[in-house]
């Protein structure tokens, strides 16, 4: 649930995302007094700024992916071992008593 939820958050800031650049985009291009290399400084600072917040939440969802693979491994082996019954000393031959 923790990585549907970080799905969600990087879809939630890119959508955010797409509505800032739209906002920006349309100011900028009433903006007469600003030239055209610094409206594409702006827009490259909005989108760099989603990219670095998305990056951080892609970090956490790498995280809870790796923590998942590791209990995962964990419950597997703990499985594993009690899928064997506990040794009770006894050795067991498919030899007739008197053949020993």
């Amino acid at each position: 649930t923790d990585i549907a939820f970080l799905n969600r958050e990087i879809k939630s800031r890119k959508q955010a995302f797409g509505i800032d650049i739209y906002d920006l985009m349309e100011r900028l291009e009433t903006e007469d007094s600003l030239t055209v290399a610094d409206k594409e400084s702006q827009i490259r600072a909005s989108f760099d700024a989603a990219r670095k917040d998305i990056a951080v939440i892609q970090a956490k969802k790498e995280c809870k992916s790796e923590e998942v693979t590791v209990l995962e491994a964990e419950t597997d082996a703990a499985n594993a071992s009690q899928a064997i019954p506990p040794s009770s000393g006894t050795v067991v031959t498919n030899q007739h008593p008197s053949e020993m």
